[in-house]
């Protein structure tokens, strides 16, 4: 079990692709896979030779979840996430799944 958050925010369809593009090209990048009709985005620190990759990331309708199993903080090894979140002035709430 890690820790849960959702970034709710009114993304647009270019943003999702850009912000995708972002994640897939992070040096962290693992894997993309299918479950239960979600598309998973899975992000690995070398170091990590576990089964549970160091955080997964499913695109939602309302915003991003995001799943840190290696940090109680959102942002690790999210920073290009949160830059370009800010860099484009996209207004955010953070759901902490954990409160």
């Amino acid at each position: 079990m890690g820790y849960e958050y959702k970034i709710i925010a009114k993304f647009t369809e270019n943003q999702v692709s850009e912000i995708r593009d972002l994640l897939v090209n992070s040096k962290t990048f693992e894997k993309q896979y299918e479950f239960e009709n979600n598309t998973f985005l899975d992000f690995r620190r070398p170091e990590n030779s576990g089964k549970i990759p160091n955080i997964s990331i499913i695109f939602e309708n309302d915003g991003i979840y995001i799943c840190q199993y290696g940090s109680s903080y959102l942002w690790t090894d999210l920073d290009q996430l949160k830059d370009y979140i800010e860099n484009e002035n996209i207004e955010y709430e953070i759901i902490d799944y954990s409160d």
